[in-house]
């Protein structure tokens, strides 16, 4: 047999065992999405009521490592369905909100974000691979209480669960923990969708989305002050058109 022909049956045979062991490609998750949270909060006023949160993951790689940063205030030109007018400013409407077409065209061209409240996490490849951030570190003494996060990544059949692990405590006193869990459970739209399950400890239960978003930035990089005032004045437009019941619709 030549040398070609050994090799060509070398390259089916392990085409041939990767296909046997069911390997599915690691989802690609650098880049920024945008995550839609649905959720009912058994320690909530109404624990019947599917209310809903949402923030903005940006993944980068550096070097040998995986960044993930968490904004969780989004910023949307058209606010509508999220949040409501009150006496005392914007109020967050509880029903479970779902982007409209102005709201999914932003997210695709990239969103804006308020960097109040962002947190960010370096994740090391693990042997297993998995991505994970660094263990919390012993506290230091009795008298000092410490606070630690643990992000990590894992992926079964290619799609990716989050996990966020939290601990308060000092070696004097018993440490409260807590769990946030985005179990993914599949991909769409050619990787550019992940959907899930939603779990924060036992209290909170439901659903997540994940959809891949462009390129973000920070409040005010992306329009000056007039374009800003006139997407202003262009949502009270389509409020009141919204508003009008004598409004002819598609």
């Amino acid at each position: 047999m030549s040398i070609a022909a050994a090799l060509a049956v070398l390259v089916g045979l392990t085409s041939a065992a990767s296909a046997q062991d069911g390997a599915v490609p690691e989802l690609d998750l650098t880049g920024s999405w945008h995550v839609l949270i649905h959720y009912t909060d058994a320690d909530g006023a109404d624990t019947e009521v599917m209310r809903w949160d949402d923030r903005l993951w940006v993944f980068e790689r550096k070097g040998s490592r995986l960044a993930w940063t968490e904004y969780p205030i989004v910023v949307f030109n058209d606010r509508s369905g999220r949040f409501e007018r009150s006496n005392h400013g914007q109020q967050r409407m509880l029903h479970a909100w779902e982007p409209n077409a102005l709201q999914q065209a932003q997210i695709k061209a990239g969103l804006e974000f308020n960097t109040r409240g962002s947190k960010s996490k370096s994740l090391r490849r693990k042997r297993d691979g998995s991505w994970q951030s660094m263990s919390p570190a012993s506290t230091m003494s009795a008298s000092t209480i410490g606070y630690h996060e643990t992000w990590s990544v894992t992926s079964v059949d290619g799609v990716p669960t989050f996990t966020r692990d939290d601990i308060l405590g000092s070696e004097r006193a018993e440490g409260m923990s807590g769990r946030t869990l985005y179990r993914g459970l599949e991909i769409a739209a050619g990787g550019s969708i992940v959907r899930g399950e939603f779990a924060r400890d036992e209290s909170r239960r439901g659903t997540f989305r994940m959809v891949r978003a462009g390129d973000a930035a920070s409040v005010g990089t992306k329009r000056s002050q007039a374009e800003r005032m006139s997407d202003g004045f262009n949502l009270e437009a389509l409020t009141d058109e919204a508003d009008d019941p004598d409004e002819d619709r598609d």
